[in-house]
């Protein structure tokens, strides 16, 4: 059962899972200076970036001329699943953040956040989604993309923006947003495969 509330400084809701303060301030506690820059680093766009490079080198080198379809459709994954994160769902959800809805001083928040919606996590979406779009298509890939989506996931929550149901949300909406675009795309692909074969039929 979540708990409800408004929070009329900012008029975003506050509701809370159950495990979610429990499991924030485990997270959020103070922990080893190198830990904390460490998840500072990889919740930052220099990260993100980096992220970016070494997955296309890995899809090129692993694939090589194969990599041009999961390059594509992880692109159009990403691109959905962000804008509508940021335009329909976090507007409509409208959760208020922890570190606007905790008192000060009951938790840590180690990066500048804009005071926008909270759930979901679109860090946590897009990283699931990148990860299962190219898994989808290149297995193996799995084994690598997944534990560097969930420290992304993590880190949100370890340095004060995000609660864990915030990410959890999050990695959903990207997992079923890349399975959604990879069976149009796979259905796509059929039905061009059928048609530029006389006499074959539409699966």
């Amino acid at each position: 059962m979540l708990l409800q509330a408004m929070n009329s400084g900012q008029g975003r809701l506050d509701f809370r899972a159950p495990f979610d303060e429990l499991l924030y301030h485990a997270i959020n506690a103070p922990r080893a200076e190198w830990l904390d820059a460490f998840f500072v680093f990889i919740t930052g766009p220099q990260f993100a970036a980096a992220a970016a490079v070494c997955t296309l080198l890995y899809l090129v080198s692993g694939l090589r001329r194969h990599a041009l379809r999961p390059v594509l459709q992880t692109a159009a994954v990403w691109v959905l699943v962000d804008r509508v994160g940021h335009q329909v769902l976090k507007p409509l959800i409208n959760r208020v953040r922890p570190c606007y809805a905790l008192p000060r001083g009951t938790f840590r928040q180690l990066v500048e956040v804009a005071n926008s919606g909270s759930m979901p996590s679109l860090h946590a979406a897009n990283s699931f989604a990148v990860a299962m779009s190219i898994t989808l298509v290149w297995p193996m890939a799995g084994r690598v993309l997944f534990p560097v989506a969930t420290l992304v996931a993590l880190s949100r929550v370890a340095v004060g923006v995000h609660w864990p149901s915030d990410v959890l949300v999050g990695a959903v909406f990207g997992c079923l947003s890349a399975l959604l675009v990879h069976l149009l795309v796979q259905r796509g692909l059929k039905l061009a495969r059928s048609r530029a074969v006389p006499g074959a039929n539409p699966p």
